[in-house]
């Protein structure tokens, strides 16, 4: 029993300090199978989760933009672009500031 604690407490930590630094005018992108439609519905029901404020523009090609950007009381926006690329979708995350929620990165690698 206390080797399976051990084991859930180092993944736990690896992936929180995986998912808290994305530095500031960088990147992260992640592939998907999962449709544009999908991976959305995933990642509004996340952010909804979290009471986290969030928009999405559609693309016209399919993919979109996912943002907090001119929301009440955000003070580090983040982007998220789902990409269409055939059968896999691209889903890039940018933000604006180092201080932006490491949650949003969770709720995207919770979702590809």
């Amino acid at each position: 029993m206390t080797r399976a604690l051990c084991v859930i407490v180092a993944a736990l930590a690896a992936s929180a300090a995986g998912a808290a630094v994305v530095p500031a005018g960088h990147s992260v992108a992640r592939d998907t199978s999962k449709s544009t439609d999908q991976f959305a519905a995933c990642f509004i029901h996340a952010q909804d989760t979290a009471a986290a404020p969030w928009w999405f523009v559609p693309k016209a090609n399919g993919g979109g933009t996912f943002s907090n950007l001119g929301a009440k009381g955000v003070a580090a926006p983040y982007f998220v672009d789902v990409k269409e690329l055939g059968s896999r979708r691209e889903i890039l995350l940018q933000l604006a500031s180092a201080s932006a929620d490491a949650s949003v990165l969770h709720a995207i690698d919770s979702c590809v």
